[in-house]
């Protein structure tokens, strides 16, 4: 019977074990802890910065849990008491949780920075224990200046740029501010700085306006220098500025000097004279470009050239209209006295040649060596209008500044440069003669006087009078009372021609 019964239970043992179906192999599920900063990098050191004295200084530091099981913090030792949690204990995350995990700093002595460590103890069994560096340091006071820097990038010369600065105390305490001095070596930048001397509470501000107002072409670098308790600190305000102006001016050199005559950057107005020149007309060319004149050799032509220039230190855009003659001359004739280098003449052939040089920009880049000076125009004048100073001796060039932010009139906005020319031609000028008395002396006198720049001939003199002594129209001698001179006669006839 007993060896039976031990056989029946080896088979219930055996049959047990048939029937076991046994599952996958399982595995435990833990926390992990990271401590991260602001751009998900692990982190070891949490630094307060400042912190106003006997005032607690708050850091939240991000933990995260990137295990598979919740995670808890259980403690927080500190190494010193000046370092705390600002939060109670024990803190749970549940899986893939965050939390921003305050911290505090409460400094007690001003000026020392404080160091010292924290160990969090958490059931993270890989991390059981993390070390935390922590660092900070106690201040009076905590001033904050905005913006750090004063840039006022270019401000055209003759006009304005405004900027705005704070001063904030970021403290508890009170913070006396003993001055605030703009340091420049130009006093083109200005400031009251009045508001800011005085003591901001804890979370006052003081607001000013500092001014750049460049009367040149200038760079300008200086500071804000704002005097604080030794706790807190100086402060040290960069200023930086350029001064630009664009100092466009019309030029001309005749070819015959190195003279060059411009306007001065300020003034619109530039007077170019070409002279008196030998009329091609009145005086023909034989083949030469001069004329033989009063025993002396005298140009038909001359030539000189206009440019632009820009003195100054930025580029300025413009657009040049030039006018080559006016319409009508005094002779009849339509042919302009100018001719310059680019110009077309008129689509209809007539007198006048205009041409527009389309807006553009001096210099091109700031980077152009200097001088910056456009190509030149080539002008030159012929004398051919057989009379004195008509409109086929006037030309001119018309200088527009383009481009310019609205609001602004920027000095010179215009220009005009007059370009002269006359007929090396005569101009005779009556003189009139006075005689008193019944018998009066014999005069010698100059009937005719020439102020013009070309010879005059005299050819005939003759004597008109009225037969009536002055109410009949005047006439000949030799029409009035069969021919006889009844007031005047020649004491001693001139020698003609003279």
């Amino acid at each position: 019977m007993k060896t039976g019964i031990k056989g029946i239970g080896s088979l219930l043992v055996l049959a047990l074990i048939a029937g076991c179906e046994c599952g996958p192999t399982t595995r435990k599920k833990n926390p992990k802890i990271e401590v991260l900063d602001d751009m998900g990098n692990s982190r070891s050191l949490v630094d307060f910065g400042s912190v106003q004295l006997n005032f607690k200084g708050l850091k939240r530091v991000r933990i995260r849990n990137a295990g598979d099981a919740p995670l808890t913090i259980s403690k927080a030792e500190f190494s010193k008491p000046l370092f705390a949690a600002d939060t109670m204990l024990p803190v749970t995350l549940a899986v893939n949780e965050e939390n921003m995990f305050p911290f505090a700093f409460t400094p007690t002595v001003a000026d020392q920075r404080e160091t010292g460590t924290v160990i969090l103890t958490t059931d993270d069994p890989a991390n059981a224990k993390v070390t935390l560096d922590l660092a900070g340091t106690g201040v009076t006071a905590t001033a904050v200046v905005q913006p750090t820097m004063l840039n006022f990038g270019d401000v055209y010369v003759g006009e304005m740029k405004e900027l705005m600065l704070t001063l904030t105390n970021t403290g508890s305490n009170e913070l006396p501010v003993t001055s605030a001095t703009v340091m420049m070596a130009g006093a083109d930048v200005t400031s009251d700085t009045s508001p800011l001397v005085k003591t901001l509470g804890g979370g006052e501000s003081a607001t000013i306006t500092i001014r750049f107002a460049p009367t040149s072409q200038q760079v300008v670098m200086g500071s804000l220098e704002i005097v604080l308790p030794a706790g807190v600190g100086n402060q040290s305000i960069p200023i930086r500025g350029a001064g630009i102006q664009a100092r466009p001016r019309l030029c001309f050199r005749f070819d015959d000097t190195m003279v060059e005559s411009c306007t001065d950057g300020m003034g619109m107005a530039l007077d170019v004279r070409f002279g008196a020149l030998c009329d091609g007309l009145v005086y023909p060319i034989d083949g030469g470009l001069q004329c033989v004149l009063d025993g002396g050799v005298e140009p038909y032509e001359r030539t000189g050239r206009m440019y632009v220039k820009n003195e100054g230190n930025t580029p300025v855009s413009f657009s040049l209209n030039i006018t080559q003659g006016q319409p009508g001359r005094c002779d009849g004739g339509s042919t302009i006295d100018y001719a310059y280098a680019n110009a077309p003449l008129a689509a209809d052939g007539g007198s006048v040649a205009t041409f527009m040089v389309a807006t553009q920009r001096l210099p091109m880049m700031v980077s152009d060596p200097m001088p910056w000076e456009t190509a030149p125009v080539a002008i030159t004048y012929r004398a051919r209008s057989s009379c004195r100073n008509d409109g086929s001796d006037l030309s001119t060039i018309i200088w527009n500044r383009q481009g310019e932010p609205l609001g602004t009139m920027r000095a010179p906005n215009s220009m005009i440069a007059t370009i002269t020319g006359a007929s090396r031609l005569s101009n005779p000028q009556p003189n009139g003669v006075t005689f008193t008395g019944n018998n009066p002396a014999p005069q010698d006198v100059t009937l005719v006087s020439n102020t013009g720049d070309g010879p005059m001939r005299v050819l005939s003199v003759e004597f008109w009078q009225s037969a009536d002594g002055g109410m009949m129209a005047n006439q000949p001698c030799s029409a009035v009372d069969g021919g006889s001179c009844q007031w005047f006669k020649w004491s001693s006839p001139p020698t003609l021609p003279v």
